[in-house]
């Protein structure tokens, strides 16, 4: 029967605590970054012009459709070859910001399109610019419609922070992982970390839904 130990976590904590540092780091800059990428990207979508939309759609397929892990290779080790050179932990932030973007766009992009188009007509016929209509009138009813999905890509964001541990990145899943190989305890390392992972994204989804209901509109009200 397997002795499970406790101990191995309880010496582990100072390690996993600077893990969780660097996993939030990274998790909250790309977060940012990421939602004014998807805010520059559903502009150019939905408000710009020709040649912006088709770069938009163009950077959304090819994001959408290439792994995560390949996108961060290609920042880690293939840029390099090209004469730029960035640390890992750019390499992580910049992979998982352009990637979350990507997403963030089409959940902004869904919400804009649920705002009736007449409000954009009235807008522009009242002198306001496109600028000045997607960010005054459009956006802001859309932001308040699309609360749930976009918690869960800043969720999704945490979740796939883990892999720039590939690219020798010190976050909570390398500190998992280095601790799982050096104490040969898996079952203790892993479930420790599956349960630090579900606490920092609990923390998002239990925000959020505060957010929702602060915002809350009549017959939405969906919950992630």
């Amino acid at each position: 029967m397997y002795n499970f130990d406790t101990a191995v976590i309880i010496e582990s904590i100072p390690n996993l605590i600077d893990g969780v540092k660097m996993t939030l780091f990274i998790s909250v800059i790309s977060s940012i970054c990421a939602f004014i990428i998807g805010l520059i990207i559903v502009f150019s979508r939905t408000m710009g012009l020709k040649y912006l939309k088709f770069f938009a759609v163009c950077y959304v397929e090819i994001i959408r459709n290439t792994p995560l892990l390949v996108q961060l290779y290609i920042m880690y080790k293939a840029l390099p070859s090209l004469g730029i050179m960035l640390s890992p932990i750019s390499c992580g932030i910049l992979s998982l910001s352009l990637y979350a973007g990507a997403f963030i766009s089409e959940v902004l992009r869904s919400g804009i399109h649920s705002v009736a188009n007449e409000q954009f007509e009235s807008s522009t016929s009242l002198g306001l610019s496109k600028f000045q209509a997607f960010t005054l009138i459009i956006f802001p009813q859309a932001i308040r419609i699309v609360i749930p999905p976009l918690s869960s890509q800043f969720i999704n964001i945490i979740k796939n922070s883990s892999l720039v541990s590939f690219i020798a990145v010190t976050d909570l899943f390398y500190r998992i992982y280095k601790g799982a190989v050096d104490d040969f305890r898996f079952v203790e390392f892993f479930l420790a970390g599956a349960f630090i992972y579900m606490m920092l994204t609990g923390v998002i989804a239990l925000f959020s839904n505060i957010l929702e209901n602060v915002f809350r509109l009549r017959g939405r009200t969906a919950k992630i």
